[in-house]
C-alpha cells in the first residue's frame, strides 16, 4: 500500500498530514487508492475537515470513515496501538479491533444507528498489542460525524487509556490495607499474613492466587507452614520451590509458574523478612493475572509488598519479643518477692525461737550471771534485734513493690519519737568519739504513721553514723503550718557526684573507704524513699565528698483534728504492748483449756507447747491442716493456734473450714505468719480468725493474746447460754398465757361472767386442788376440748 502518489495527492497529503512524525508520515505514505477511502481528491469535505481536526491535536483522537470504517488517528493515538502500528493506518476498525470488536462494532452500530454519541468511564478491554491478552482500561467518547441531511457518514473517537490509574488505585488500596497490619488484635505473625492475603486477594483480578507461608516461630531453621490461600483451591506448584526461595538472602523475586484450576499462571514468590535478619522467615506466593503486561509496575508494587508485610511481621516480632521480656522481668520480680517473703518467714521463725528464750534467760537469770557472760548476751541480743530489723526492711521492700506499703495515720508525738530514735544511737556516737546533736524543738503532734517515721529516722541516723568518721551529726525537727522538716547533717565522708542520682535505689550501695562499717543491704535509703511516698512527703540531699552530707525529709503536717478522717486498721492488727498489756496470769483467769497447735516446724512447736503448758493450758498439736480438723472435729478445743504458712493447704484455709463446720464455727483461732503489714492482717481477720501476731514475737504477747480470746470466747458461750435460757422461759410465758387465756375464755362461756370473774374463779380452783394454774388452765381447755368431740359424735 505504499506506492508514489500523484503530484496532486502527494500536495494534499502534505496538508492533511503535516507532521514530521512517524504516524503523518505513514499516512502520507500510504497508497490510499487501494484502501476503502480510495484517493485523497476523491475525500468528502466531511472527512477532509475532521482529518484537519483530528490529526494536529494533542489529544488522543481517532476517525472511523466510511461503511467499513477505515481509521485514521493523530500521533497521540498511536502510543495506545503498540505493536498494531503501522499497519493499523487506513485498517478497518474490526481488522484492526477483532479481538475485541464483538463489543466496540456494537457501540459503532449503536451511534451510527441511533445517532447519538456513546461514552464509557474506566471500560475494561482485553487487547493484543503487544503479542498477548492484555488487560486494559479506557475512558472514551463516540460521536456521530453527520453529512448533508444527518447522514451518519463516520465515527469521531475521543479516547484515553487508564491502565495505570486503575492498576494504581487497586494497588495502594491493597498498600493501604497491609498499612494496617498492626495492633494487639491482629494475631502475631500469622494474623498478619491470613490479613495480607484477604487485602491482596480482594483484587482478585489482578492476583488470581495469593497464599503465605511462614518458618515455624519466625525462627531461621523452623519448618515452612502453609498460612492462608486466596483465590485458588488446591494450586500445584509447577516450576517453583518455595523452601530454596526462603534460603535466599538478598530478597530478590523469584519469577515462576503455578497451576491454577488447570491454567498455567505467572506467578511471583516474594520473600518476607524480618528488620536485622540474616534469612526470610517466610513467603507470599502471588500468582499475577495473565492479561496483565509485566512491566516495571508490578515488579515495583511486589517489593512493596514485601517490604509492607515484612514491616508488619517485624514490628509483631518486636512486640512479642518485648512482651517476654516485660513477661520474664515480671516473672523474675515475681520470684523476687516470693524469694524475699520466704526469706523473711524462713528467717522469722528462728527468730522467734532466738530472741523468746534469749529474753526469758536475760530476765530470769541476768543476775546471776558474770559480767562476761551478760555482755555476751546484749551482744547476741543485739545481734537478734538488727537481724530482725533487716528482715522488717525486706518485707518493706516486698510491700513497697507490690504497692502495698500503706500509711495507718494516728496522732503522734514527732517530737518525742525523733527524740527517741536518735538516742538509741547516743552510745555508738560516743564510742566513736562524735558529737550527735538532737534539736527536735517543741511537741509536734501530727497525724502520721508512726512505724514508718521510726524507720525514716533510724535508718538516715545509722546512715549518718555509718559514713561519719569524726566531727557532728545533727538532727533536726521543725514544723510549720503545712508540713513538716526533718534535716538530718553529718560531716562524714560524703557521696560523689556520680552515685547522687542512684542513692535511693534498691541494693545499690556506694563505696567509701574509711566508713566505720562495710555492712549494709543497700535497701536502707531506698526504704526511706518509699516510705515517704506511702506518706506523701519527699527526701533531698545536698552531699559533698569530704565534707558529708545533709538529708532534708519533708512530710504534709496533717491536723490531728483529722483523725476521725482517716480509717485505721482492726484492732487486733495494734500494737500488742498496748492493748494486751494489762492482760496477765493475775487479770484474767480462764479455766483449764484444750488448745490445738497447728505447726510444722518442729522446733518452734516444741518451743511453743512448752510455753503454753507452763501456762496450765492442755495442748494438741498437728502439723498440717488435714491432722488439725481430724482433731478438732474429734475433740473440740477451746482455741486453735496456727501458723499461716504450712505444707499443702495454708492457715488461711483452716479458718475457712473451721468457719463452715457447724460445731466449730466459734472456737477463736490466732494465725502466726512471718508476713507483717496491715493487708495480710485484714485478710486472717477478714477470713475470721480473731487475732494475727507476727514473729518473731514475745512470750507474754502470745500468752496474753491466747488467755484474752479464752477468755472472750468463754463469755460469748455465757452469753449465748443465758440468751438460750431467756428465749427458753420466754417461751414458757407465752404457753401459759395462752392456756390461762383459754380456760378464762371457756369459764366465762360457760358461766357467762366477765373475765376477771373468770380469773378469779381459775385462781380459786388452782388453790384448792393445789396445782399451777397453768396445770389447771390446760387441764380445763382439754377436757373442754373432749367434751365437744364426744357431743359431736
Amino acid at each position: 500500500m505504499n506506492s508514489p502518489q500523484p503530484d496532486g495527492s502527494s500536495a494534499q497529503l502534505d496538508e492533511l498530514f503535516p507532521g514530521d512524525n512517524a504516524t503523518d508520515a505513514r499516512f502520507r505514505k500510504l497508497d490510499w487508492t487501494a484502501t476503502d477511502l480510495g484517493p485523497v481528491e476523491s475525500w468528502p469535505q466531511e472527512l477532509v475537515t475532521a482529518v484537519r481536526t483530528v490529526m494536529p491535536s494533542t489529544i488522543p483522537m481517532l476517525i472511523w470513515w466510511g461503511p467499513q470504517l477505515v481509521q485514521i488517528f493523530n500521533h497521540t493515538y498511536t502510543d495506545f496501538l503498540g505493536a498494531k502500528f503501522p499497519d493499523a493506518a487506513g485498517q478497518r476498525a474490526s481488522d484492526c479491533w477483532s479481538e475485541m470488536w464483538d463489543y466496540v462494532g456494537g457501540l459503532c452500530t449503536q451511534v451510527i444507528d441511533d445517532r447519538k454519541p456513546v461514552h464509557g468511564v474506566r471500560q475494561m478491554f482485553l487487547m493484543n498489542r503487544h503479542g498477548y491478552p492484555e488487560e486494559t482500561y479506557w475512558t472514551f467518547s463516540y460521536s456521530p460525524i453527520f453529512g448533508a441531511g444527518r447522514t451518519v457518514l463516520g465515527v469521531f473517537v475521543a479516547t484515553t487509556e487508564v491502565t495505570m490509574q486503575v492498576l494504581g488505585e487497586r494497588r495502594m488500596r491493597a498498600l493501604l490495607a497491609l498499612g494496617s497490619l498492626t495492633g494487639d488484635d491482629i494475631g502475631g505473625p500469622v494474623g498478619i499474613c491470613r490479613r495480607a492475603v484477604e487485602a491482596l486477594g480482594n483484587e482478585a483480578r489482578e492476583f488470581p492466587l495469593v497464599a503465605a507461608y511462614l518458618r515455624r516461630g519466625l525462627a531461621d531453621d523452623g519448618e515452612l507452614d502453609h498460612i492462608a490461600t486466596s483465590g485458588a483451591v488446591g494450586c500445584e506448584a509447577a516450576t517453583w520451590d518455595l523452601a530454596h526461595v526462603v534460603d535466599v538472602s538478598d530478597g530478590r523475586l523469584i519469577h515462576s509458574t503455578v497451576d491454577v484450576d488447570g491454567a498455567v499462571t505467572s506467578a511471583v514468590v516474594v520473600p518476607l523478612a524480618l528488620a536485622g535478619s540474616v534469612r526470610p522467615v517466610g513467603a507470599l506466593l502471588i500468582g499475577v493475572d495473565e492479561y496483565l503486561a509485566q512491566d516495571d509496575s508490578v515488579e515495583s508494587f511486589l517489593v512493596a509488598v514485601a517490604e509492607r508485610v515484612s514491616t508488619a511481621l517485624t514490628a509483631s516480632h518486636a512486640f512479642e519479643m518485648e512482651r517476654r521480656r516485660v513477661a520474664a522481668l515480671a516473672e523474675a520480680d515475681e520470684a523476687k518477692t516470693r524469694l524475699l517473703e520466704n526469706v523473711g518467714h524462713e528467717f522469722r521463725t528462728p527468730l522467734t525461737l532466738l530472741t523468746g528464750p534469749l529474753d526469758a534467760v536475760r530476765g530470769s537469770v541476768a543476775s546471776t550471771l558474770t559480767e562476761s557472760d551478760r555482755e555476751s548476751l546484749d551482744v547476741v541480743h543485739r545481734a537478734s534485734m538488727r537481724l530482725r530489723r533487716l528482715v522488717d526492711d525486706l518485707l518493706d521492700v516486698v510491700s513497697a513493690d507490690a504497692g502495698q506499703l500503706v500509711a495507718h495515720p494516728e496522732p503522734t508525738d514527732l517530737a518525742a519519737v525523733t527524740r527517741d530514735c536518735v538516742s538509741m544511737f547516743a552510745s555508738v556516737a560516743s564510742d566513736r568519739g562524735l558529737e550527735l546533736v538532737s534539736d527536735a524543738g517543741e511537741d509536734v503532734v501530727v497525724l502520721i504513721d508512726c512505724e514508718m517515721w521510726s524507720k525514716i529516722v533510724f535508718n538516715l541516723v545509722a546512715n549518718a553514723v555509718k559514713y561519719t568518721q569524726s566531727g557532728r551529726i545533727s538532727v533536726r525537727l521543725r514544723g510549720d503550718t503545712d508540713t513538716v522538716r526533718l534535716v538530718v547533717a553529718d560531716t562524714g565522708l560524703g557521696i560523689p557526684a556520680d552515685d547522687l542520682p542512684r542513692i535511693f535505689e534498691r541494693f545499690h550501695r556506694v563505696e567509701r573507704s574509711g566508713a566505720h562499717s562495710i555492712e549494709g543491704s543497700g535497701i536502707g535509703l531506698a526504704l526511706v524513699s518509699d516510705l515517704l511516698t506511702a506518706l506523701g512527703g519527699r527526701i533531698d540531699v545536698d552531699s559533698e565528698v569530704g565534707r558529708g552530707s545533709v538529708f532534708t525529709v519533708v512530710v504534709p503536717r496533717l491536723p490531728v483534728e483529722a483523725a476521725a478522717a482517716v480509717d485505721r486498721p482492726a484492732a487486733a492488727a495494734d500494737s500488742v504492748s498496748a492493748i494486751f498489756a494489762s492482760y496477765d496470769s493475775a487479770t484474767v483467769t480462764a479455766d483449764r483449756a484444750d488448745i490445738l497447735l497447728v505447726e510444722d516446724n518442729v522446733d518452734l512447736r516444741n518451743y511453743l507447747v512448752r510455753l503454753l503448758i507452763a501456762e496450765g493450758w492442755s495442748v494438741t498439736t498437728a502439723g498440717d491442716i488435714e491432722t488439725a480438723l481430724d482433731s478438732a472435729r474429734s475433740t473440740k478445743p477451746g482455741l486453735v493456734l496456727s501458723d499461716v504458712m504450712l505444707p499443702g493447704h495454708s492457715g488461711l484455709e483452716l479458718v475457712d473450714e473451721i468457719r463452715r463446720d457447724d460445731d466449730l464455727q466459734r472456737v477463736p483461732v490466732i494465725l502466726l505468719t512471718a508476713r507483717a503489714g496491715t493487708d495480710f492482717v485484714l485478710d486472717g481477720l477478714g477470713r475470721g480468725a480473731e487475732d494475727y501476731i507476727v514473729k518473731p514475737f514475745h512470750d507474754r504477747e502470745l500468752v496474753a493474746r491466747v488467755r484474752v480470746h479464752l477468755e472472750l470466747s468463754r463469755m460469748r458461750e455465757q452469753l449465748l447460754e443465758e440468751s438460750d435460757n431467756q428465749a427458753a422461759t420466754l417461751r414458757s410465758a407465752l404457753d401459759t398465757r395462752a392456756a390461762i387465756g383459754r380456760a378464762v375464755g371457756i369459764l366465762m362461756s360457760v358461766y357467762r361472767i366477765d373475765a376477771d370473774a373468770a380469773f378469779a374463779q381459775l385462781t380459786e380452783l388452782s388453790q384448792n386442788s393445789n396445782r399451777k394454774t397453768r396445770d389447771l388452765a390446760t387441764m380445763i381447755a382439754d377436757d373442754f376440748t373432749a367434751g365437744l368431740g364426744r357431743e359431736g359424735q
